[in-house]
């Protein structure tokens, strides 16, 4: 038994000499999110309201504002570009702290406007928030349209390019 254990720490030993690390120490894992930013612009696009009138299924590529960044996972809300941030646009408001979140357009309004774009791998939302985008960037989404039972229309994005990234008005900030 003794000598069977002994040649089993002499084999493990050998393994774990193995290879050296490459100098510089290990490569970082590639991101989740690798491969959604699009480098080119996908061209003609369909606004959010007609997207949502696609069957489940359809191949689609949309356009739209973020509305809203869900931290810690690939996903965020995409505003139909026909609906103006609070405080930008023919309604103009000066005393808007939050333009991003469209409160000044009534809720029905809002949600006919409104989609869900995810990246999911596995079935499941991808856990990484997408560091190349923010509140209210213009983006283009290529994905495939998904219906729940409620009719919630939901982007599944194969990848994203940014068009627009919109200045603040005077005494506004980003939020973090």
């Amino acid at each position: 038994m003794m000598r069977s254990l002994s040649l089993m720490l002499v084999l493990v030993a050998a393994g774990c000499g193995g290879e050296e690390e490459p100098k510089g120490g290990p490569s970082p894992a590639p991101s989740p999110l690798s491969g959604l930013t699009l480098k080119a612009d996908p061209g003609d696009a369909l606004s959010v309201e007609e997207a949502k009138e696609l069957d489940a299924g359809a191949e689609v590529v949309v356009i739209g504002r973020i509305g809203n960044i869900v931290k810690g996972f690939a996903a965020f809300n995409l505003v139909d570009e026909s609906l103006d941030p609070c405080g930008f646009g023919a309604d103009k408001m000066d005393d808007c702290p939050t333009p991003w979140d469209y409160c000044c357009i009534s809720g029905p309004v809002k949600a006919a406007g409104t989609m869900t774009v995810e990246a999911r791998a596995d079935g499941a939302v991808v856990k990484a928030t997408p560091k190349d985008l923010r509140l209210l960037d213009t983006v283009v989404v290529m994905g495939r349209i998904e219906k729940d039972e409620h009719g919630n229309v939901t982007v599944l994005a194969d990848g994203w390019f940014r068009r627009e990234r919109p200045a603040l008005p005077d005494g506004l900030n980003w939020p973090e």
